[in-house]
């Protein structure tokens, strides 16, 4: 009955409702936390729990020392904490709980802890802070392997198993887990974050790594341990020197870590911890350097704990432009591609097909034709006089003018193959933002169709992350000649059909770098006139399903539309 009150006086879409909701928050008189989708999926596996499997004999497995340093935690959170860790699947493990506690009672609860199981070591400290806590009980551990975890956080009862697991199948020397936040009563499981595997560019933008993090200790020792002239990004900062050791990195594609978002948590909020993007920066700029590379990083804007890359600057590049199914339209495009492109310092080479004139104004953009055929990319590339080249075959026009510095100057790291823009259509909706392979094994477009006009974040990160893909297609793509001509060796199709599958066997990644934008203005060309019979020439069929092409007129019509704005005189 006081329910179905409530809710006639306080209609659940109601402004009177979210009002009330909002002052019980205030008075921490209800959780500011709603259960929702996700928690519903994490309370079935609570009823149904996936059950270990038997037949692995995990009694020789490493010692695993879980490091905790502990500063006035309270005792429900701790509690928490060591029952998890208690009530692990994987029983060969030890709990460093380094006790910076300056409060008497908080001190003495840590202290009691040692008492409930004999594999739990508690060190009082005076506080030094975190990376110098942090590094006391990594050297009072005696375990193989480090796992970090945060005082008042819990794992899932098969974390450490799930851990060993990969150490003894691939021999991992850094391992991480995927993760999720939890209320601060722990009854609310929320904002997941499914990982992809290790994904090198990904985390020179954010430190996706995280939560669940184990290392070997030896290479702990090889790099020095945390360094607290980076405290509020040590973290971030000991990843970045492990990864430039080469590493051997396992991903465990399951939510064994649950991070507490308590009130002034950075769980719950980045900006409780002010320190976090100076000390980003400067470890992201020495990782960088450390590489031979002079890379400036900066702080985006809003969202503390992402990163903007400034790479070296580009001097040349050879800008290689398909041919369409109409002149007239290649021609207007090129003239505007290269109104809305920064080429005051750098020299840009113009490939096009013969027969193309565009007007060109200035003296750093050269024009360079090469005979039409079904070989007019091997060609091209073959006739281009620089080492970094971008082959554009579709309609669309970059947001910013300095694009080809953001795409071109991410080619200067030895592991990138292919970089690809994030594509936009009608402004806020992705086209494109890299391939990847499901668990069909099929490639699908990530995002594709989303719309990023409002909240970005997904179960797999946030859509305008710099990403690495599994591929990318023949849409914007900019490449080092040298090693694409390996890729045309056996490449004989439609360019516009290409998937470019790089594969991080080789040690070679594609990134699709979101920094820079391009709008195609919800233009699709049609690859080729033919009879069909039970199709229809006026769509394009995709993995992703099929769009519809643009007739020529509008096309036109289109870009007149943005050359007009642009001033651009025809």
């Amino acid at each position: 009955m006081p329910k179905k009150t409530s809710n006639i006086l306080f209609p659940k879409t109601s402004l009177r409702r979210k009002l009330v909701r909002k002052i019980l928050v205030i008075l921490h008189l209800k959780s500011p936390f709603i259960a929702g989708y996700y928690n519903t999926c994490v309370q079935q596996q609570r009823r149904f729990p996936i059950l270990m499997d038997q037949s692995r004999d995990l009694s020789s497995g490493p010692l695993i020392s879980i490091v905790v340093p502990a500063y006035n935690t309270p005792e429900p959170y701790l509690n928490d904490l060591i029952y998890s860790i208690i009530s692990q699947a994987y029983q060969n493990w030890e709990l460093i709980l380094i006790n910076a506690s300056d409060e008497s009672n908080s001190k003495m609860m840590v202290n009691e802890c040692a008492s409930r199981d004999p594999r739990i070591k508690v060190f009082d400290v005076e506080n030094r802070g975190i990376s110098a806590n942090t590094n006391i009980g990594i050297k009072e551990s005696t375990g193989d392997y480090v796992a970090f975890c945060d005082h008042d956080d819990v794992l899932e009862p098969f974390a450490l198993y799930e851990v060993v697991l990969k150490i003894i199948d691939e021999k991992a020397e850094l391992i991480y887990t995927d993760e999720d936040k939890i209320s601060d009563d722990g009854k609310i499981y929320f904002d997941p974050h499914f990982k992809p595997d290790w994904s090198p560019d990904l985390l020179t933008h954010v430190n996706y790594i995280n939560h669940l993090t184990v290392v070997k200790k030896k290479l702990l020792h090889d790099v020095g341990l945390l360094d607290s002239e980076v405290d509020g990004a040590q973290d971030y900062d000991l990843l970045l020197r492990l990864i430039d050791k080469n590493p051997r990195i396992a991903h465990v594609s399951k939510v064994l870590y649950h991070w507490r978002s308590v009130r002034n948590s950075t769980a719950r909020n980045f900006s409780s911890k002010k320190n976090i993007t100076s000390s980003g920066k400067k470890a992201l700029e020495q990782h960088f350097k450390r590489l031979g590379l002079n890379v400036k990083a900066e702080p985006k804007e809003d969202t503390p704990g992402f990163y903007k890359l400034a790479f070296e600057k580009v001097e040349n590049i050879s800008l290689i432009i398909m041919p369409f199914t109409s002149d007239v339209i290649l021609k207007l495009f090129i003239e505007l591609l290269i109104i809305k492109t920064n080429h005051s310092s750098m020299i840009i080479e113009l490939i096009v097909p013969e027969g193309i004139n565009p007007k060109i104004e200035g003296d750093k953009v050269k024009v360079k034709t090469i005979k039409r055929g079904g070989d007019f990319l091997n060609s091209s590339i073959n006739e281009a006089s620089f080492d970094k080249a971008i082959i554009i075959n579709q309609i669309a026009l970059p947001k910013d003018k300095d694009w080809v510095q953001g795409l071109c100057g991410v080619l200067c790291q030895t592991h990138v193959k292919t970089v690809s823009p994030l594509i936009m259509q009608d402004e806020d909706i992705i086209d494109n933002c890299g391939l990847v392979v499901d668990c069909f094994g099929n490639y699908m477009t990530l995002f594709r169709g989303a719309d990023c006009s409002g909240i970005t974040n997904t179960f797999f990160g946030d859509m305008n992350w710099v990403r690495n893909a599994d591929a990318i297609n023949g849409g914007i793509v900019a490449v080092r000649k040298k090693r694409f001509k390996t890729f045309l060796e056996s490449y004989d199709s439609d360019i516009h059909n290409a998937v470019f599958k790089f594969s991080e066997s080789e040690g070679l990644y594609n990134t699709i770098y979101t920094e820079v934008v391009f709008d195609n203005y919800n233009i699709h060309l049609p690859i080729k006139k033919s009879n069909v019979a039970f199709f229809n020439s006026n769509l394009i069929l995709s993995s992703d399903g099929y769009v519809i092409t643009t007739p020529e007129t509008s096309v036109i019509n289109i870009l007149l539309d943005i050359a007009q704005k642009e001033g651009l005189s025809l």
